[in-house]
């Protein structure tokens, strides 16, 4: 009796297993359709990612100090200047509303506007850098804090962006004790 049940049973996992083996041997068109699909549609929202992630606007602010102007009569060649340099290194064009000097708190004002850039303008990919100077010569009094006057444009969309914090060996001149 229990070597019938086991014949039995062994014969019904071995129709069992290779059914199972035909199935998998027998893929059908729906099943590499569907594959197919499964491999084009992940390789898509991947792809689309990484396009978003690219095409995003990036702008790079640059301050450099204790520049001088030479043959330009608009410009006083014995005073020192500041230049901030703005350049879209994005993909996508940016609309720069404005740019200013950040002050850090306890001076009485937050920003100094720099008038060249209040008309606003238009920075695309691949378009030269947009250049603003500053002048020097009422910059002392921030002396003390001279670290943390950084340069910030803000963008049509609201986003600031601004300069790195500037090194201590490239210290300006209207921060030196005197």
């Amino acid at each position: 009796f229990s070597s019938t049940y086991v014949s039995k049973a062994s014969g019904r996992q071995n129709r069992l297993k290779s059914e199972r083996n035909e199935n998998m041997d027998n893929l059908n068109l729906k099943d590499v359709t569907a594959l197919v699909g499964l491999i084009f549609g992940l390789t898509g929202f991947i792809l689309g990612v990484l396009n978003y992630r690219r095409d995003r606007a990036k702008v790079t602010v640059n301050v450099l100090w204790d520049m001088t102007f030479t043959g330009n009569p608009v410009y006083d060649p014995n005073k020192k200047w500041g230049l901030v340099t703005v350049a879209n290194v994005g993909r996508r064009a940016i609309y720069l509303s404005h740019a200013s000097l950040r002050i850090p708190k306890g001076y009485g004002v937050s920003h100094l506007l720099l008038p060249e850039s209040v008309a606003g303008k238009k920075l695309a990919e691949g378009d030269p850098p947009l250049q603003f100077s500053i002048d020097q010569t009422d910059l002392s009094k921030y002396a003390k804090d001279w670290e943390n006057v950084r340069a910030e444009i803000i963008d049509s969309t609201g986003k600031k962006w601004k300069s790195r914090r500037p090194k201590a060996k490239n210290k300006p001149s209207w921060a030196m004790d005197k």
